[in-house]
C-alpha cells in the first residue's frame, strides 16, 4: 500500500476531524486528506470532491494505488452541491481562499444540521471568514501552524444559530488562539502588526488619512 504524508498544514486540519466520522474534503485535490484518515482508522468512510476533473482522476488513482476504493467516494461537485447525499459529519474545506470558502458555505444549507463539524483553512482573507462565520457558527477550535515559513489558521466550527461580537483583532487572530497565546501567535501576531506599519508608512508619505490604520494597530498591540 501507498504511504502518504500530509505536509503540517494538512495534518493539522485532518488533526481536527472526530474519530468514527464521515469525512467530506472539499476541493481534494489529490485526496492526500481522505487517504490519511483512512488508512489510520480515524474515520469510517472518506468523500474526496472536487470541482475539476483532473484533480479527481489524480485522486482517484491515488486511492487506488492505495487499495482503498470501498473506503473513499470520489466525487465531482462544486463546492458543498450534493453534499448532504453522503451525510458527511466532518467537513473540511482546506487550501482556498477565505472569500471562496465563505462562498461555499454560504451556498449550503447542509452545514448548519446539527452535529456536523467544519474545518476550515483559509490562505487567505481570514477575517472576511470569521466574519461569515459570526453570523450563526460557534467556533470550538482554532490551531496556527507553521509550514515552509508560512503561516496558516485552521479553525473548526459548529452552527448553533447564535450571533457574537468580535474586535478587529479578534476577526484577524482568532478569539481562541487570543487566549491560548502559544508561541505560533507571538509570530502570528508580529506579522500582522508589521504589514499594518507597513501600511501605515505607504498612507503617510502618500498623504492619506492613516487613523483607521493607526487604530486597528492600537487594538492589535493591545492584546499581548
Amino acid at each position: 500500500m501507498r504511504e502518504i504524508t500530509l505536509s503540517k498544514r494538512l495534518s493539522a486540519a485532518a488533526s481536527l476531524v472526530r474519530s468514527g466520522a464521515i469525512c467530506a474534503d472539499i476541493g481534494t485535490d489529490h485526496a492526500y486528506i481522505p487517504i490519511s484518515l483512512v488508512s489510520e482508522n480515524r474515520v469510517t468512510h472518506a468523500i474526496a470532491s472536487d470541482v475539476n476533473e483532473g484533480p479527481i482522476r489524480i485522486a482517484k488513482e491515488n486511492i487506488k494505488s492505495c487499495g482503498l476504493e470501498d473506503k473513499i467516494t470520489v466525487t465531482v461537485a462544486n463546492g458543498l452541491d450534493g453534499i448532504e447525499k453522503y451525510s458527511p459529519t466532518d467537513i473540511l474545506i482546506c487550501g482556498m481562499g477565505g472569500e471562496l470558502i465563505v462562498k461555499i458555505l454560504n451556498a449550503s444549507e447542509y452545514i448548519k444540521k446539527q452535529g456536523v463539524r467544519l474545518i476550515l483553512q483559509p490562505m487567505t482573507s481570514v477575517k472576511e471568514l470569521r466574519e461569515y462565520l459570526k453570523n450563526g457558527f460557534n467556533i470550538i477550535e482554532e490551531i496556527i501552524v507553521l509550514d515552509s515559513n508560512k503561516l496558516y489558521q485552521i479553525i473548526c466550527a459548529e452552527y448553533d444559530g447564535n450571533k457574537r461580537e468580535y474586535t478587529d483583532a479578534e476577526l484577524e487572530l482568532g478569539k481562541i488562539n487570543i487566549a491560548k497565546k502559544e508561541p505560533l501567535f507571538y509570530e502570528l501576531h508580529k506579522r500582522l502588526v508589521e504589514k499594518r506599519k507597513k501600511r501605515l508608512n505607504g498612507l503617510m508619505e502618500g498623504g492619506y488619512p492613516t487613523e483607521c490604520v493607526e487604530t486597528e494597530i492600537k487594538e492589535l498591540e493591545s492584546i499581548i
